[in-house]
C-alpha cells in the first residue's frame, strides 16, 4: 500500500508539471490533475493537504529542473565571469524552451520566496536555480573586487538576465538568435565590471 501511495503522489506531481508545461500555472487545477490521474478530486488534498502545499512541491521540482538546465556546459574551473555568461545564456534558453516553466517560476510564482535586505538577497524557499546563480555572482564579486553591496550586484545581474529572458520570449525578441543573446550577455558583463572598477 505504501508503495502505491508514493507512486500516486509522484504521478500527481508529474501530472502537475506536465499541466504547467502545456497550459501554464494559471490553468493548473487539482481537479484536472486528479482527473488525469484517474482519481477522485479529493485525492490530491489527502497527499498534499492544500493546493498551496501541492504547488510548493511542484514548483520546487521546476526549480530543480531549472538548476540542472542553467548549469549545462559551465566550466567550473573558469573565471566566475565566464560561468555567469554561460549560466545567463542557459537561463534565456530555458525561458525560450520552457516558457510556461519560466512564467511559473519568475513571473507568476505565487509565493514570496526571497527576502531582500540592504546587504543581500536570501531565499525563503528551496530554489536551487537561484542559489546557483547567487553563488556564481558572489564569486564574481570576489574575483573583480566589487565595492557595492551584495544585494546591489545580485539585483543588477538578476534584473538584466531575467529582463533579457522576458524580451527574448516576446515578439520583440523572437528574432534574437543565440549569438545575439550571447553577445548581449557578454557586453552587459563587460559594462558592469568596468563600471565597478571606475
Amino acid at each position: 500500500m505504501k508503495r502505491n501511495t508514493a507512486e500516486l503522489k509522484e504521478r500527481l506531481i508529474q501530472t502537475g508539471i506536465k499541466e504547467i508545461e502545456d497550459h501554464g500555472i494559471d490553468q493548473l487545477s487539482l481537479r484536472t490533475v486528479a482527473k488525469s490521474c484517474g482519481v477522485t478530486h479529493g485525492t490530491p488534498y489527502r497527499h498534499f493537504e492544500s493546493k498551496e502545499n501541492y504547488l510548493k512541491v511542484v514548483l520546487k521540482r521546476l526549480s530543480a529542473f531549472l538548476n540542472q538546465e542553467i548549469q549545462k556546459k559551465i566550466d567550473w574551473k573558469a573565471y566566475a565571469r565566464n560561468q555567469l555568461a554561460q549560466m545567463g545564456f542557459n537561463f534565456i534558453i530555458f525561458a525560450k524552451d520552457y516558457p510556461y516553466f519560466f512564467e511559473a517560476l519568475f513571473i507568476k510564482f505565487p509565493f514570496k520566496y526571497m527576502k531582500v535586505t540592504q546587504d543581500t538577497i536570501s531565499l525563503d524557499s528551496d530554489l536551487p536555480g537561484f542559489a546557483a546563480f547567487k553563488r556564481i555572482v558572489l564569486e564574481l564579486r570576489k574575483e573583480e573586487g566589487f565595492t557595492n553591496s551584495e544585494a546591489e550586484t545580485l539585483f543588477h545581474f538578476w534584473s538584466f538576465i531575467s529582463g533579457l529572458a522576458v524580451l527574448a520570449n516576446s515578439p520583440i525578441g523572437r528574432d534574437l538568435d543565440n549569438k545575439a543573446i550571447q553577445t548581449n550577455i557578454e557586453h552587459m558583463l563587460d559594462v558592469y565590471i568596468k563600471g565597478e572598477r571606475s
